[in-house]
């Protein structure tokens, strides 16, 4: 999985992969795909990897349930990022308008002399 590809994509190209391997006659157990899925994620979804791998039985993981399993993590981070660009946009907000008011004050303070 390309670090910038989501899971849909990225199970697209999976399946069209295996469907072709199936094609030509290849038999390829639902627990060998599982498998392959839960390794090829990028290094951004280790954690979720070893979690899978450690709470679920891989030999009976089906392959539905890992992609709904994904599908939902993908979710979360992008609502957590979501989230976090939100309170980078506020607190971006809140510098410029103390920036904006320190040079509001400091022309007060120090008014322009007139050109004559």
């Amino acid at each position: 999985m390309d670090p910038e590809e989501d899971i849909e994509k990225m199970f697209h190209r999976f399946s069209t992969i295996t469907n072709g391997l199936k094609g030509y006659g290849e038999i390829i157990l639902e627990e060998k795909l599982v498998r392959k899925l839960v390794y090829s994620l990028p290094e951004s979804w280790d954690s979720k990897g070893t979690i899978i791998i450690e709470a679920k039985n891989l030999k009976t993981l089906k392959l539905d349930e890992l992609m709904g399993s994904l599908l939902t993590h993908q979710i979360m981070k992008k609502n957590k990022e979501g989230e976090k660009k939100k309170e980078e946009i506020r607190a971006m907000g809140r510098r410029n308008s103390k920036g904006l008011a320190s040079t509001q004050m400091s022309l007060l303070s120090n008014p322009p002399h007139a050109i004559m």
